[in-house]
């Protein structure tokens, strides 16, 4: 699998395209497109890879993604298997393109074309702000023609007034070297690590999945996620670990042998290092939300 060169349905006279997902599970292939998106996931939970930035994203999760940044929301395996689950989102494409006309380098407008128009970059949306922007991007439907043009102004206008509030998840600089040929074996990468995360994995397995020698592929991986490989694995294991735990249907030792742990011991400190606390503090702070 490549990173997929995704093509926003709008004319070309359009700055905007406002999207609703109803489906079992969203999309699945790592893929990108010029146009910011904002995204309001209403239901669904599932892995996020977005840039150099590996996690988790579920029910009420607002996010920006940049300009040509490669993404995918990967839906949980159930939403595969049991056709009554639902995944839902509301989603603004902004084409800075078709934004920079004349109008929008006036000085009233000309910062906030700005913001977005080098926004390349991920972020997530924080408190009073996430729940406003979700809010008017499910109002988006009931909207239309210059409505719905003024409404999204005022959106963007609002985010960038409290662009203090935004989470940092990737800087998009692992963008810098990567061609067509790289794409796909980073694609590869991902979709391997996510497929058989709960299993060991030697790094000669998935130097082959990239078609590479063991320390062509380690420098590899470094170049273009600034991470080790070992790290990614274990970020994308802590995860799924998270969401087992916010079940509790399982022993701590239970979880760490099916994320792909050997080792309780190491379990606990990778999941310490990676989340600033304990398996138990994590369950602790889950009972007090």
């Amino acid at each position: 699998m490549r990173i997929v060169p995704f093509k926003i349905p709008k004319t070309r006279t359009e700055f905007y395209h406002y999207q609703i997902d109803r489906l079992n599970h969203f999309y699945d292939k790592l893929h990108q497109h010029p146009e910011v998106q904002i995204t309001y996931i209403e239901k669904g939970r599932g892995n996020l890879i977005v840039g150099d930035y590996t996690g988790r994203f579920s029910s009420g999760d607002v996010l920006i993604i940049g300009s040509s940044l490669p993404h995918v929301f990967k839906s949980d395996e159930i939403y595969y298997l049991q056709k009554t689950k639902q995944s839902v989102g509301y989603s603004l494409y902004i084409d800075m393109k078709a934004w920079e006309q004349e109008f929008w380098k006036s000085n009233d407008t000309l910062s906030v074309a700005r913001f977005f128009h080098q926004c390349y970059q991920a972020y997530q949306l924080q408190g009073t702000l996430a729940k406003e922007v979700a809010t008017r991007l499910v109002c988006l439907r009931r909207l239309s023609g210059f409505r719905r043009a003024l409404f999204i102004l005022d959106m963007l206008y609002l985010i960038f007034e409290h662009r203090a509030e935004l989470k940092l998840i990737s800087d998009g600089g692992w963008l810098k070297l990567i061609n067509e040929h790289q794409d796909t074996r980073m694609s590869n990468i991902i979709r391997f690590t996510l497929e058989e995360y709960h299993r060991p994995i030697s790094l000669q397995e998935v130097a082959r999945v990239a078609n590479l020698s063991v320390e062509a592929f380690c420098r590899y991986f470094k170049t273009h996620t600034r991470k080790t490989y070992v790290s990614f694995l274990n970020e994308v294991r802590i995860h799924h670990a998270c969401r087992l735990l916010a079940e509790r249907a399982f022993t701590f030792s239970e979880i760490a042998y099916q994320v792909g742990f050997s080792n309780l011991s190491y379990f606990n400190r990778i999941f310490k290092r990676i989340t600033r606390k304990t398996p138990g503090e994590y369950v602790m702070m889950l009972s007090k939300q």
